[in-house]
């Protein structure tokens, strides 16, 4: 049932929303029934037993696909019905209220009531008047009953619509899902490791895969330990909702055309921040793969806070070669367009060393990074990083088909102090190659401090004119381009110099295109020595 004080704080847009969603989720399960179709069009020439079991299979989930659409799209309508009824019903109430604001006569009770407010000892009113405030009243009472009374009504008729609308009346339940194929957030392995994430994954049957994919796919889209593809899947359904909402959202707003310091035009400008972000990696997704420059995979995003961003251009489960870079100082979800960039240059490079390798290049906004130089020179930032970095390298080893890649771990600026106290501790940071460049210090003073795979080299390299130089050995420890850290230095190019000698620029120079910098980067990458 539904009360005056639910029906004054309802949000009728809501509704509508809701509706929205409800109508491009039954658009897209029929887009799958098309797509199933196209696809089982080359099986008509299939002979023999199996291929009438194949076809047989296949016509069994595209009924199944066109069911479920059928009946979804039952249910924006009777969302928009109870919407436009709601609303109806909010402008009589609204209507009320001002009528009895307008009146120092009359009070609206909290149940939907007007009354007439007794005179005191100084009411000059008549008897008369008294009698109109307490007929007027009783008027206004009469308006927000009937106004209510729709609203329940319509509320009712919603009610019984969606009833109608679910998976048991479409006879869906069980065929999605099956008994005991559904997998429960108790099931899901979150703090165990990568390895025994990738074990119980493969012991699901497929179907629990994908009832984990669809009813879990905020965890399971984060879980290392759970392949590429299947990440990926789970990320794009939920960065998919996201994506719209905010798109939607950015629309109303600048609808509203809000000034300039209204908690709306705040409000705007986060949301374009945000969406900045999530506009690269729409982009990448959708981007045509090209030889070079193969498909992505989202492999983790969240938009809290500065916002997260992991995305692999390339397979890293099937790739030769995997390179994960990490960014320093200022990185962001709303920045992440310009990470995706290098990782292009990182794939070129790679491509031209060696024709015909299998790379994959792995953006790791997956951190909160200092956001300014102050914060930039205390360690805290790079310690609550290491452990997600750790096991998010563990999950790239869980997850490879066949033998095992190269792997390569790139930490730029301040992101090669994360790299650097990932590398720390009692667990292994299981890695070929780790790359540190434009480092300001990565937390030790020597390779020996650092817990790598046997075999694992390490690379350092700092353009001649970049200002990182100048950071004192208090703030990140030795810088690893110093002869006693004990890495092997490569040539990482002078740099653009400015009047004084080091220069910001420089800092930033690595990935240009021919550059000295990023020839040895792609070398590296490949599993070559850097000139």
């Amino acid at each position: 049932m539904v009360s005056f004080e639910q029906l004054r704080s309802a949000d009728p847009a809501s509704f509508d929303n809701l509706a929205n969603k409800w109508s491009r989720l039954a658009g897209e399960l029929s887009s799958t029934d098309s797509d199933l179709a196209s696809a089982a069009r080359p099986l008509e020439g299939w002979s023999g037993d199996a291929g009438d079991t194949a076809r047989a299979h296949i016509s069994d989930v595209r009924d199944g696909y066109s069911t479920a659409a059928e009946y979804i799209e039952k249910i924006p309508p009777a969302l928009r019905t109870l919407s436009d009824a709601v609303s109806e019903a909010q402008k009589t109430v609204n209507s009320v209220a001002e009528t009895v604001d307008s009146n120092g006569h009359l009070r609206l009770q909290t149940d939907g009531t007007v009354r007439a407010i007794p005179g005191g000892p100084g009411d000059m009113r008549s008897d008369e008047e008294k009698q109109a405030a307490s007929d007027l009243a009783e008027e206004l009472t009469g308006k927000i009953s009937r106004a209510l009374k729709a609203a329940k009504e319509a509320d009712r008729t919603a009610v019984s619509a969606l009833d109608k609308a679910t998976p048991e009346s479409a006879g869906l339940e069980l065929e999605a899902t099956g008994d005991g194929n559904i997998v429960t957030p108790a099931d899901i392995p979150r703090d165990a490791s990568a390895a025994e994430v990738k074990q119980w994954w493969d012991e699901l049957s497929p179907t629990e895969q994908e009832s984990a994919i669809y009813t879990h796919g905020d965890v399971i889209g984060g879980l290392d330990g759970i392949p590429a593809e299947d990440r990926d899947r789970a990320n794009r359904i939920r960065f998919t909702e996201e994506y719209t909402q905010l798109n939607e959202r950015r629309d109303e707003l600048e609808n509203l055309d809000p000034s300039g310091y209204s908690p709306e035009a705040r409000e705007l400008e986060e949301i374009d921040q945000t969406l900045r972000g999530l506009d690269a990696i729409h982009e990448r997704l959708e981007r045509e793969p090209t030889e070079t420059r193969p498909e992505a995979y989202l492999l983790d995003f969240s938009t809290e806070g500065n916002g997260r961003g992991i995305v692999a251009t390339g397979n890293p489960d099937t790739a030769d070669n995997v390179v994960t870079s990490v960014p320093g100082t200022g990185s962001n979800l709303s920045k992440i367009g310009g990470e995706l960039d290098k990782a292009d240059a990182l794939l070129d490079q790679a491509a031209q060393t060696e024709r015909g390798s299998s790379n994959a290049a792995i953006t790791w906004v997956g951190y909160d990074a200092p956001q300014d130089l102050g914060a930039a020179t205390k360690a805290d930032f790079a310690e609550d990083a290491a452990g997600d970095l750790q096991s998010f390298q563990d999950g790239l080893r869980a997850t490879h088909e066949g033998q095992p890649s190269n792997n390569t771990l790139i930490g730029h600026s301040y992101g090669s102090t994360v790299v650097g106290h990932a590398a720390q501790g009692d667990k292994e940071l299981d890695i070929d190659n780790a790359v540190f460049i434009g480092s300001p210090g990565v937390g030790a003073d020597h390779v020996s401090e650092l817990n790598l795979a046997d075999g694992a080299d390490v690379y350092a390299g700092t353009a001649e004119n970049d200002v990182i130089r100048n950071t004192p050995p208090f703030i990140h420890d030795n810088q690893p381009i110093n002869e006693d850290f004990g890495a092997e230095v490569f040539d990482a190019g002078e740099g653009t110099d400015s009047w004084y000698g080091t220069s910001t620029d420089a800092h930033s120079e690595y990935w240009d295109e021919n550059s000295t910098p990023l020839r040895n980067l792609g070398r590296i990458v490949v599993g070559e020595s850097p000139s």
